[in-house]
């Protein structure tokens, strides 16, 4: 009699722990799962005030006009027009730093028409000249891009021309912008890095190699909303 109780006790330990265990598996695989997190916005802006580190001055503004429309995190619409302002945080003219020099700044607000100026952390993802100067072609537009196809390139530089139904990408590679208010990511100023300080505030840095940085209407940027 007791060799059987020693015998079924073992047996019922495991019953009571498959007993146990059993709802914990349940309760796993009935758990809502995680939420993926929306992405960042990133603005497409264009620099509405000169800036240059010939003469700036640390806390000069830094202001950008968006143009395109685009939506914050929270929902919220921001037209296109709407203002991305900031501050310059350090400056260091090509003259003072021994030929090399840089500009810091960091945009914390959107300011958008008729309305209070919301707080943000921007951060510059890419900088470059628009992609299509407006007293020449450029090398993005659509008349200067290479036609050569299937490796004949007796046609290569004389541009696609502006048929209709022709794809206005033709002759731009796979990660080059597609229209002519993108920008590729990094920068694609002559002469000027792009760089960034990896804390709280998102503190954008360019730096020129043997330049002076001028930011001028002329200069587009990505920014991208934390």
């Amino acid at each position: 009699m007791n060799r059987s109780r020693r015998e079924i006790s073992p047996i019922l330990a495991f019953t009571a722990l498959l007993f146990i265990s059993f709802p914990s598996s349940n309760r796993a695989q009935n758990a809502a799962p995680a939420q993926t997190a929306a992405p960042a916005p990133v603005i497409v802006a264009k620099f509405d005030k000169n800036l240059s580190t010939k003469n700036a001055k640390v806390d000069d503004p830094v202001v950008a006009k968006a143009l395109k429309a685009f939506k914050l995190l929270d929902g919220t619409d921001i037209p296109k027009g709407s203002k991305l302002t900031g501050k310059v945080a350090t400056v260091q003219s090509k003259k003072a730093g021994n030929g090399d020099s840089m500009l810091t700044f960091r945009f914390d607000q959107v300011e958008v028409k008729g309305g209070a100026p919301i707080p943000i952390h921007g951060l510059v993802v890419a900088i470059g000249p628009e992609m299509a100067p407006k007293d020449d072609l450029g090398p993005h537009s659509v008349l200067s891009r290479s036609s050569s196809v299937s490796g004949d390139t007796s046609n290569a530089g004389r541009g696609v021309g502006s048929t209709n139904g022709l794809d206005p990408s033709k002759g731009m590679s796979g990660v080059a912008p597609k229209d002519e208010d993108d920008i590729a990511m990094g920068s694609t100023m002559a002469g000027v890095a792009l760089g960034r300080h990896l804390d709280a505030d998102w503190t954008t840095i360019l730096k020129g190699i043997k330049t002076d940085i001028d930011l001028d209407s002329t200069i587009v940027v990505k920014v991208q909303l934390k």
